[in-house]
Order: C-alpha cells, then sequence, then structure tokens
C-alpha cells in the first residue's frame, strides 16, 4: 500500500467506477481497435481477475490496470490492455504499483513475456514501460482500407476479385 492510495484485486462491485473512470481518462480514437466498454474489463476479469487491480483512496477508485493471458495465440505471454490513474494521482509511483501487482500476477500465471501496446505520443505511459523494464520491440502503423463507396465508385468500376467468382 502507498501512503497515498490503496492498491488491491478488483471485486465485481468496482466495476461501475471502473467503467465511469475509463471514460473520462481513455482516447479510445488513438487505437479504433481497441474500445472501452464493460466488456472490455469483463474479458480481462473472465480471464484473469487475479492480475486486474484498482488503487482506491478511501473510497474513490483513483486507478486501475486490466490485464490477462493469452496475448491472441500466443498462451505463453500477458497483455497489459489498459491501464488508467486520475491526472492529480500521477507522478507518485502508484501507476508502478497497480503495473508491478498485474505483471507479478502475469508471472505467476505462466507467462514467459508480458506486452503492452502504446501509443508513439503517450509519453507518460512510455516511461511507465520503460520504468518497469519494458523494452520496445516495434512500432505497428494501422492502415484503414477505402470506404465501401470507393470501392463501389464509377471511376473504379466493378470488378470480380478472383476470391467472388
Amino acid at each position: 500500500m502507498t501512503s497515498i492510495a490503496e492498491v488491491r484485486p478488483i471485486k465485481n462491485s468496482d466495476v461501475p467506477e471502473i467503467l465511469e473512470l475509463g471514460e473520462e481518462l481513455f482516447d479510445t480514437s488513438v487505437f479504433p481497435y481497441s474500445m472501452w466498454s464493460l466488456s472490455a474489463i469483463a474479458k480481462h476479469l473472465d480471464q484473469q481477475p487475479e492480475a486486474c487491480h484498482v488503487a482506491e483512496a478511501g473510497t474513490l477508485k483513483v486507478g486501475f490496470v486490466l490485464a490477462s493471458m493469452p496475448f491472441f495465440d500466443r498462451k505463453d505471454w500477458g497483455y497489459v490492455e489498459w491501464i488508467a490513474l486520475r491526472p492529480d494521482f500521477r507522478g507518485r509511483a502508484l501507476a508502478t504499483e497497480l503495473g508491478d501487482a498485474s505483471l507479478r500476477a502475469l508471472y505467476r500465471s505462466g507467462a514467459n513475456r508480458v506486452v503492452a501496446d502504446i501509443d508513439a505520443s503517450n509519453r507518460e505511459s512510455k516511461l511507465l514501460a520503460r520504468s518497469m523494464g519494458f523494452t520496445e520491440l516495434t512500432t505497428v502503423t494501422l492502415f484503414a482500407g477505402p470506404s465501401l463507396d470507393w470501392v463501389k465508385s464509377p471511376e473504379r468500376g466493378e470488378k470480380v476479385l478472383s476470391g467472388e467468382a
């Protein structure tokens, strides 16, 4: 426990406040493939509840981390997908304490590696990850295909793809 908040496993009764806190803090437009929702929380709590923690100052939820295994087809990899902290609680090692609790749970469950995807412009999260021993493995650029209107535009013509014939 830090002097400013207690870090503990998430309970079902915490979920409404965690959902609300995430709605306040996350800009999901950065990762359009990752949507903040009740099912995002439930996924991690269903898969690996011991890797999900909340930070609480009195009765106020001030932060949380949601992580689980597996990471796609890598059954031996853990994934820290969501970590959030109210701005007035940042810079006090509380995010490190949340991350540490989650990492310990993932490694105890058999993870050989733990990964996180962080937006390149998110300086605070990158600093946190590096301070916890994470290293940048790769940078991914998300490409989005054209809209259906582009495909059906007259100047494109209607072409049958070989797989559609």
